[in-house]
């Protein structure tokens, strides 16, 4: 999402391709989108940078059942689902979507297993390798599985986020289901920008009314936030590397967690980022990093 939503600005396509080749160069190998990113822009942009990135890459999207405060969606019935996908497909530029996944729950009434159905049959069509579910909890994976496996789980985690879910994320990874983990830097907060200044960045604008800013920078809760960053910049200190590597080398060593979603636009922090993959943290640095899990904004 980071990268834009703009396929008709040169500049913006080659920003896009440049972070993009040095996720390829790097060994990251797939990249998360959604029909309701930017009303569908994102994807186009997607589609028009990845023509001439040199390397594979996989692309994940989703289709929505509706809109959100990033975009729109096509909605949930079955008609709508393949149409969707037809739609991703031309604005990617691909004759097959990797992975496939239905954005977030859908409250108009529309039966899951229809919806489910039609994810199904895009498989078997071939429009798409592999389905999933974003945002699900697990009553609805475990319905989902026994119609037709559920092969990807996309959900939120990060030491001051989601951490609700890291039951589930077990028990996904239990089930042979492939976890992402979005916002495993907590929209910014888990990285070196200072966290004031993250604050700052949201002030002003429709997320200042959002849930994620009353989790992370409410009167009761942000200097609990503030409280973790700060532990989290010291144990990172001891062993010299970055705060946002410590952050997302704590998420990908949760139990059922396959890979994580750290977007920027910048080669340079697409690289870094891309080394958590290798990081190697001690028993030592995990168990600090728990024990600031409580004094966080979850437990306000």
């Amino acid at each position: 999402m980071p990268l834009g939503n703009d396929p008709s600005s040169a500049s913006e396509v080659s920003r896009a391709r440049a972070a993009l080749e040095a996720a390829v160069e790097a060994g990251t190998n797939w990249v998360d989108s959604s029909e309701n990113y930017f009303d569908t822009g994102n994807e186009a942009l997607l589609g028009a940078a990845l023509r001439d990135v040199r390397g594979a890459m996989q692309v994940c999207s989703k289709v929505a059942p509706g809109a959100k405060a990033s975009g729109g969606g096509s909605g949930f019935r079955p008609e709508q689902v393949r149409s969707a996908c037809q739609a991703s497909l031309a604005r990617l530029g691909v004759v097959v979507i990797d992975v496939y996944l239905l954005h977030w729950p859908d409250d108009t009434g529309v039966p899951l297993e229809d919806t489910w159905g039609a994810m199904t049959a895009l498989v078997d069509d071939g429009l798409v390798r592999t389905i999933g579910l974003s945002n699900y909890d697990r009553d609805d994976i475990a319905a989902c599985h026994a119609q037709r496996r559920v092969e990807v789980i996309q959900t939120g985690l990060s030491v001051v986020d989601y951490l609700e879910d890291r039951d589930l994320i077990a028990w996904c990874g239990e089930q042979g289901m492939t976890v992402t983990i979005y916002e495993p830097l907590a929209g910014g907060v888990l990285t070196e920008t200072p966290f004031d200044q993250v604050r700052a960045k949201y002030v002003g604008t429709p997320w200042e009314d959002s849930g994620y800013f009353r989790r992370m920078f409410g009167p009761d809760t942000g200097p609990r936030t503030r409280r973790v960053v700060d532990g989290l910049r010291e144990i990172a200190a001891q062993l010299g590397i970055s705060v946002s590597l410590m952050a997302l080398g704590w998420v990908l060593r949760q139990p059922g967690v396959a890979s994580a979603i750290a977007g920027s636009s910048s080669p340079e922090r697409v690289r870094a980022n891309a080394s958590a993959a290798d990081l190697r943290l001690p028993d030592v640095a995990l168990k600090a990093v728990d024990d600031l899990i409580p004094l966080g904004p979850a437990f306000a």
